[in-house]
């Protein structure tokens, strides 16, 4: 120990090994080597995979909604367009320790606390549905909120001005944009678009912070140009809309065509829905009735029963026959009409809508060539429309035609057609025997062929003129300052036993105008009506006239019978009584 006070020694120098200064550097060397070797490795051999990797846990990719075409109309006002709105989701992980601010929520979206809590429960652990589609406004409500966990979206919702105008040939689209009946169907590759897609940053809760580029961009929908006129299609569906309701009757349909180009100007269905309201579908109401419903037509047949006769020499222009019986019996049928006659000709036949008239003229016809005619006038096959659930109706083979059915068939039945094929068949008698396929598109060629001689559809034309004045079962469907030219029905519906209700009916008429010199055709049918004069020309025709007349004015056709020459083909007035005689009633039916 040393002593206080004594001098301090030098501690003795240790001479380190030289070896160990050159393995520290030679550690220190190694280290700083495989510190550049793992960040070699990283940023160049590794780096593409890495940065990858890091993307997928910062970038997201959102969708580019496509905007759907728009359906417009013939002049281009909107039937059907896509609006922006908003789609509202949960991350339920992070929205349910919100349970506070649920009663709040619920509110806004106008829906209970129990059905805003099934929402998030019914989708998956990450992703759930809060509100699909609903206006900007209501959605910055509630994304105002500032809630974790509570996020949106942008989507198109489809939109139609016209309500249910025209709702049953226009269709809808679903939730997620994609056609599901009517035209929205038919045509929806060409509507639909494709979607696109862009890359962006989100936080840890979700929110977004930028976008860092689109790397597809959305391809719009092309735009869909129909032949239907918006105001002539309103006319149509409330002037049947009217019928339906007057009548009490189950349903009606009606078609306006070109008779020169076959552009549809007009296809109402009544009753009908409103697309813009989801709760209001009902499957029963989607039907496009002027193409998917058939009928047997009755007394409307009857013009081509008489051209098919004309055409292969089984009568002549001037041919008549005598009708003066209550009872003209083919097989075990009694065939009547509604007023006995005595002795008709051509124009008469059509004129008082004689069944005994028509039945035999079919008798002297042979079979083969009023099924020719029917099947060249479009009947027992689709109209190349392309509509959803279009029917094709039925004209049995001549060569299953018994006597029976060769006379039913003369004045509509034991065959079933659609009231667009009724338009487009009528069509051709207004065209000089030409037939033309319908088309729903604006300015879009149609295959046309000549179905009878251009001189028994002028003969037919004059005939038909007698129908609608005074004294012909069509005297309703008159148009002041215009000549009309056109046929009624009214069939008894078959029960499915071989046999008929008794009560039950189908009211059509089908006509065209001006008759000099037609430019426009419409068929219109009422299935089952229930009050009042059960008769074609009394349920159906007074539909033809309003919207034929609207027709006729909106697309600038002038009037070609002065007041004067009105006034003598009305003549003087009938009484009720009287009118009720005239008008087409269950004459034909086959007893």
């Amino acid at each position: 120990m040393t002593q206080p006070g004594a001098p301090l020694l030098p501690l003795p120098t240790v001479m380190l090994p030289a070896w160990r200064a050159t393995a520290l550097w030679v550690t220190v060397a190694l280290g700083l080597a495989a510190v550049m070797a793992e960040a070699w490795q990283a940023q160049v051999e590794r780096g593409p995979f890495l940065r990858s990797q890091g993307a997928q846990r910062y970038l997201r990719h959102f969708a580019l909604p496509a905007q759907r075409g728009a359906v417009l109309d013939r002049s281009g006002k909107p039937l059907a367009l896509s609006v922006p709105v908003q789609t509202l989701w949960v991350d339920p992980r992070l929205f349910n320790a919100q349970r506070a601010q649920w009663p709040q929520i619920a509110s806004l979206l106008g829906v209970g606390a129990a059905t805003l809590a099934t929402r998030i429960h019914s989708g998956g652990s990450r992703f759930a549905f809060l509100a699909r589609q609903i206006a900007p406004e209501r959605a910055a409500a509630i994304l105002a909120l500032h809630v974790p966990g509570l996020y949106n979206f942008n989507e198109n919702r489809r939109y139609y001005p016209s309500g249910s105008i025209a709702a049953p040939l226009l269709g809808f689209t679903n939730v997620d944009g994609r056609g599901i009946e009517g035209l929205e169907l038919a045509y929806d590759q060409w509507l639909r678009g494709k979607a696109g897609e862009e890359t962006g940053l989100r936080d840890n809760l979700g929110h977004p912070l930028a976008i860092l580029g689109t790397a597809r961009p959305a391809q719009p929908g092309q735009t869909l140009t129909l032949s239907i006129d918006r105001n002539i299609q309103y006319v149509a569906y409330t002037a049947l809309a009217s019928a339906v309701q007057r009548f009490q009757a189950r349903s009606g349909a009606a078609v306006l065509m070109n008779v020169r180009t076959g552009e549809i100007l007009a296809m109402a269905s009544y009753p009908s829905f409103n697309p813009n309201d989801r709760g209001d579908f009902q499957p029963s109401l989607y039907n496009n009735r002027a193409v998917a419903d058939t009928l047997e037509p009755g007394s409307v047949m009857k013009p081509f029963t008489i051209a098919a006769a004309l055409d292969d020499g089984s009568i002549q222009a001037d041919s008549t026959f005598d009708v003066d019986t209550n009872c003209f019996r083919v097989a075990h049928y009694c065939i009547q009409d509604d007023v006995r006659h005595g002795t008709l000709d051509l124009a008469q036949v059509l004129k008082y809508s004689s069944n005994i008239g028509a039945a035999k003229i079919s008798l002297r016809t042979p079979p083969a060539d009023l099924y020719r005619m029917l099947r060249n006038a479009g009947f027992g096959q689709v109209s190349g429309l392309g509509l959803p659930g279009e029917a094709g109706g039925t004209v049995p083979a001549w060569q299953g035609w018994d006597v029976a059915r060769r006379a039913a068939m003369a004045y509509g039945y034991g065959l079933s057609v659609t009231p667009l094929q009724l338009a487009a068949a009528y069509g051709a008698i207004a065209n000089n025997g030409v037939y033309v396929q319908p088309t729903l598109l604006r300015n879009t060629p149609s295959h046309s062929q000549q179905i009878m001689p251009a001189a028994t559809a002028a003969r037919l034309r004059d005939w038909l003129t007698g129908v609608t004045g005074r004294g012909g079962t069509g005297f309703l469907a008159a148009i002041p300052g215009y000549s009309v030219a056109g046929k009624t029905g009214t069939s008894i519906m078959a029960n499915g036993k071989g046999g008929f209700h008794k009560h039950q009916v189908n009211t059509t008429f089908v006509g065209f105008a001006p008759a000099r010199n037609p430019q426009f055709v419409m068929a219109v049918v009422v299935r089952g009506p229930t009050r009042g004069w059960r008769y074609g020309g009394v349920v159906a025709a007074p539909v033809f006239r309003v919207t034929m007349g609207t027709a006729l004015h909106q697309m600038g056709v002038q009037p070609d019978v002065g007041a004067e020459g009105w006034n003598a083909a009305a003549g003087k007035a009938m009484t009720a009584e009287q009118e009720r005689r005239w008008a087409e009633g269950a004459g034909d039916a086959a007893h």
